[in-house]
């Protein structure tokens, strides 16, 4: 974190320090040249987030489709049958609705923005539905 950003951290409360820590725009910067980096390398990638703002607001940013609960069904699978097969379509953001419902052994890239920390079922069925070469994950401090 930039000085100014951690010290905005160190005097927050507990739910906005969560907040700051997912939105620390050096994070953004690591997942974004994360991203660039895997899809020059012509990777697959899909992006976790468990904090919806984050999600959202990474993906909107990042002009990259995303999936979360009140995504409708139809553009789930479009999105979803986009990255499959669609060579221009190569990262995808989901929320945790893709723990355990979504397959695509497409993926080679596996980036976590944001996570609960406490679920070891959740990170192994995040790695194991999908064949991932590479696993990232920035929810450290940068």
């Amino acid at each position: 974190m930039t000085p100014e950003f951690y010290r905005e951290y160190l005097s927050a409360d507990a739910r906005k320090r969560k907040l700051l820590f997912v939105m620390n725009p050096t994070k953004f910067q690591a997942c974004q040249y994360l991203i660039r980096t895997h899809e020059e390398r012509g990777d697959k990638i899909i992006v976790f987030s468990d904090n919806l703002y984050a999600l959202k607001s990474y993906a909107k940013r990042l002009k990259k489709p995303f999936i979360y609960g009140k995504t409708p069904q139809n553009d789930r699978m479009e999105i979803l049958q986009q990255f499959q097969t669609n060579p221009m379509l190569n990262c995808i953001f989901l929320s945790k609705i893709g723990d355990t419902s979504i397959d695509l052994p497409e993926a080679t890239c596996l980036i976590q923005i944001s996570s609960h920390y406490g679920s070891r079922r959740q990170e192994a069925q995040r790695l194991g539905t999908q064949s991932f070469f590479f696993l990232f994950f920035l929810f450290i401090f940068l």
